[in-house]
């Protein structure tokens, strides 16, 4: 594999983040603070980690100074992580196995413990972590042949199972131990939670080019939040474990901290549980049933490339055929009419023009902007739904805020439609003062796009009219 380095400015410069965006972190932390039994287990995590850090440290360095070799480092590794240096997650694929795998497919060991001195030796900025991480995947995961019949030369690791994903993990994880505060963990729960809250990182599939993207939203998010990298990284294990631990997977396994770790050993399972044990785990990471210690290892790297099961457009698409077949006419936002599903266009599926509805141009203005309304008669609104697979759940809430605000006495019903697993999201973003203000927590409903899916067959059977949507939908109210 031939890694390319560019710029490292065009690669460490993420998205700018927002104020709204930095604001619904600031909501997720403060519920994560309110949790007393995750601010326990955060400590005892970061109180354990402090422990056992010096030590890992103490054997990396005299690893790097070559007063061990790299038979006795791996072998002390992978001892130590199996038992009291578990709380780093380091024993499996992409920690001690992947070491293991290393240095028993090479067939030079010296140049090998040449390469990972030069790559495990914390990097003094980041265009030489860039340098560092290529040249290490450049020799321990190069093309799996060579080329043109040509040898690859001293050092080669041709024959080497090793993925260019799992080098890239176990180096990071050299740097966390050395500097936690420059060099955060690129654990799997932190990336997906970064991802799916406000999408501060979203991974390429370029191991090098993620984790220096993701280092940078990560720091930037510790520093905004007044929060360490180790207490940033609990937080995201947190929501991660909240908002997965019911759900089918998206993206892999997961680690997670070792004094409350379960099990699902389901393919692709971000949070799983034991196959042999379905006993929830006590608080000190042994298991209830036999009490024999419940350990989790980081997985190999997994980026983003699996489609969600609905995407916006589809939701549009079924909520358009099912008012239809519920005797309504349908408006859809016009600058989604020319977007498709199925080989439909959505415009053939909406009436060419909203009607006017009696309200001002301003509030008619924002109506036609509603991802999805649901007429009867000649302009009357039995429904209007905001769909949100996006990033922002918040965008269609402000819509609705403002056709609260221009239309207070307007009394159909506004309806946010959202993946599940989202549900915990849109409660945060109601708790917002200006949207309790207007009582929106009051007035919008919810559902999921996956009990949309779900509710097809028996819409088609018992329906009769537009309130049988409401039979999907629950009040989100803020407690």
């Amino acid at each position: 594999m031939v890694v390319q380095i560019t710029r490292v400015a065009d690669i460490v410069t993420p998205r700018p983040r927002t104020d709204l965006q930095t604001e619904s972190w600031r909501m997720l932390r403060e519920e994560w603070t309110a949790d007393a039994a995750a601010v326990t287990e955060c400590e005892t995590w970061v109180r354990d980690r402090a422990r056992v850090r010096p030590e890992m440290v103490a054997l990396l360095q005299r690893f790097l100074r070559g007063a061990i070799g790299l038979e006795q480092f791996r072998s002390t590794f992978d001892r130590r992580t199996r038992t009291d240096w578990d709380t780093f997650a380091l024993k499996g694929a992409s920690g001690a196995m992947f070491l293991n795998a290393l240095v028993k497919h090479t067939e030079h060991r010296v140049v090998l413990a040449r390469q990972l001195r030069a790559a495990f030796r914390g990097p003094g900025s980041v265009d030489v972590a860039a340098g560092q991480l290529a040249d290490l995947v450049g020799a321990v995961a190069p093309p799996a042949l060579p080329l043109d019949g040509i040898d690859q030369g001293e050092g080669s690791a041709a024959r080497s199972p090793v993925a260019p994903t799992n080098a890239v993990f176990f180096t990071t994880m050299c740097w966390h131990l050395q500097a936690p505060d420059q060099w955060p963990a690129f654990q799997p729960s932190s990336r997906h939670v970064l991802h799916d809250e406000e999408e501060l990182f979203t991974a390429t599939g370029d191991p090098v080019h993620d984790y220096l993207l993701f280092r940078e939203s990560f720091l930037s998010l510790a520093a905004v939040l007044s929060l360490t990298t180790w207490q940033l990284e609990h937080l995201c294990w947190w929501q991660s474990r909240r908002l997965h631990e019911k759900d089918e997977p998206l993206f892999g396994f997961e680690e997670a901290p070792s004094h409350s770790r379960r099990r699902r050993h389901s393919v692709g399972n971000p949070l799983y549980r034991s196959n042999r044990d379905s006993s929830p785990s006590r608080p000190d990471g042994r298991c209830a049933r036999n009490d024999r210690l419940v350990r989790e290892t980081p997985p190999p790297y997994v980026p983003f490339t699996e489609p969600p099961t609905l995407d916006h457009t589809h939701v549009q698409w079924l909520l358009a055929k099912v008012g239809r077949q519920l005797g309504c006419r349908v408006w859809i936002a016009a600058n989604d009419q020319r977007r498709r599903w199925g080989g439909e266009q959505l415009g053939s599926l909406s009436v060419p023009a909203l009607p006017s509805l009696g309200l001002s141009p301003d509030s008619q203005r924002i109506v036609s902007l509603i991802d999805v309304v649901w007429l009867t008669g000649v302009n009357q609104v039995v429904a209007a739904f905001e769909v949100e697979h996006t990033t922002s759940i918040y965008s269609g809430l402000l819509r609705m805020a403002d056709l609260a605000t221009l239309s207070p006495n307007l009394s159909f019903p506004l309806y946010v439609v959202a993946p599940a697993s989202r549900l915990p999201r849109v409660r945060r973003e109601l708790m917002r003062p200006a949207f309790r203000a207007l009582a929106l927590d009051r007035r919008c409903r919810f559902f999921s796009s996956e009990a949309l899916l779900k509710a097809l067959p028996s819409l088609a059977r018992w329906a009769t009219g537009p309130d049988a949507i409401e039979k999907l939908a629950e009040m989100v109210t803020i407690d």
